[in-house]
C-alpha cells in the first residue's frame, strides 16, 4: 500500500512537469525561444464596429486595429532596436501579428516611410497585403496592390482612396481608408508650409473632403510653417475640411515632445478637433466614433 500511494505521487509529479513543458505547443501561440513579451491580449480581443485602437510605431508610423482589419502604415524602424520587438514599445513582432488581418500602406519610398524588411512579413504572417500608391523596385510579392490617384478601390470590405503629389520629386500618395465602420486618413509627407496653400494640396485635400463626408482619425504630418511656429496653414486647412474627430500629429520621430506644442498652437487658431499627442513609442489610444471633439 505504501508503494502504490508513493507510485501515485511520483507519477503526479511527473504528468505535472510534463504538462508544464509541453503545454505550450497546444496553445494555439508558438513565438520565438527566448522571446519573454507576454501575448497583447488587445490584439486577439474583440472590438466593436466603429471602434479601434492605435499605437504609434515612431516618426509617421501607426498600427490601428479594427474590428476585421489590423492597418499599419508607413512603418520604418528608426533610431535604437530593442532585443524583444512588441508592438507595445512601438516595433512590430510577426509572430504577435501571426494571426492579424494585416494591411501594410506606404506612402513614398523616402527611408523614414518605407522600410523594404516589411516584405519579410509574408513569411510570418498568415494574412498580409501591401498597399502603394506608387511602384516599390524589385518586388516580388504576390500580395501587392498599387492604387491609382483619385480612384476607390475596394478591398476585403475596404474602401480605399489616394491622392498624389510629387512635392519633393518622387511619387507619393496620403490614404483616406474606409474600415469598419471608420474613416481614416494618413496624410504620408502631404503638406503645404507657405503662407499661401500649394494648389495641388488645396485641390486634394478639396476632392477628399467631397468623399468622406467627415473622418474618424487624421494622422497629420508636421513640418512647421515657413513664417514661423508650429503650425501651418495646410494643417489647418485639412482640418477645417476634413474635419477629424481625432488628430494625431506625427513626422517628428525623436521629438515628440513638440506635438503637444503644435495642438495647442492649432486649438488657439481655431482648429475644430481633438488632439491625441504621443510621447514615445509603443503609446496607445482607444477609438470609438461616437466620442465628441
Amino acid at each position: 500500500m505504501i508503494f502504490c500511494k508513493k507510485t501515485v505521487i511520483v507519477l503526479v509529479i511527473v504528468l505535472v512537469v510534463l504538462f508544464l513543458l509541453f503545454s505550450p505547443l497546444f496553445s494555439g501561440e508558438a513565438y520565438p525561444a527566448g522571446n519573454k513579451y507576454i501575448n497583447n491580449s488587445l490584439l486577439n480581443g474583440n472590438i466593436r464596429e466603429g471602434e479601434a485602437y492605435v499605437w504609434y510605431l515612431g516618426h509617421s508610423g501607426w498600427a490601428v486595429k479594427t474590428k476585421n482589419h489590423f492597418l499599419i502604415f508607413d512603418y520604418s524602424p528608426m533610431g535604437s532596436i530593442p532585443a524583444e520587438l512588441s508592438i507595445s514599445n512601438g516595433h512590430i513582432e510577426p509572430f504577435e501579428m501571426k494571426y492579424q488581418n494585416v494591411f501594410i500602406f506606404v506612402s513614398h519610398a523616402h527611408g523614414d516611410h518605407y522600410d523594404p524588411e516589411i516584405w519579410k512579413l509574408e513569411k510570418s504572417i498568415d494574412s498580409v497585403t501591401f498597399i502603394f500608391g506608387w511602384q516599390p523596385e524589385k518586388n516580388k510579392s504576390h500580395n501587392l496592390h498599387i492604387t491609382e490617384p483619385r480612384t476607390k478601390k475596394y478591398m476585403d470590405g475596404m474602401e480605399i482612396l489616394t491622392i498624389y503629389h510629387e512635392f519633393d520629386g518622387i511619387p507619393e500618395v496620403a490614404y483616406l481608408v474606409k474600415v469598419d465602420g471608420l474613416v481614416i486618413f494618413h496624410a504620408g509627407d502631404h503638406g503645404s508650409t507657405g503662407e499661401i496653400l500649394n494648389p495641388l494640396f488645396k485641390d486634394n485635400i478639396d476632392f477628399l473632403s467631397k468623399n468622406s463626408n467627415g473622418i474618424d482619425m487624421a494622422f497629420i504630418s508636421q513640418f512647421g510653417s515657413k513664417g514661423g511656429g508650429e503650425v501651418n496653414k495646410g494643417d489647418l486647412y485639412t482640418i477645417e475640411q476634413l474635419k477629424p474627430k481625432v488628430t494625431f500629429p506625427m513626422h517628428r520621430g525623436g521629438g515628440e515632445r513638440v506635438y503637444k506644442k503644435f495642438a495647442q498652437e492649432a486649438a488657439d487658431k481655431g482648429a475644430k478637433t481633438r488632439f491625441f499627442c504621443v510621447e514615445r513609442k509603443g503609446d496607445r489610444f482607444f477609438y470609438q466614433n461616437n466620442m465628441k471633439k
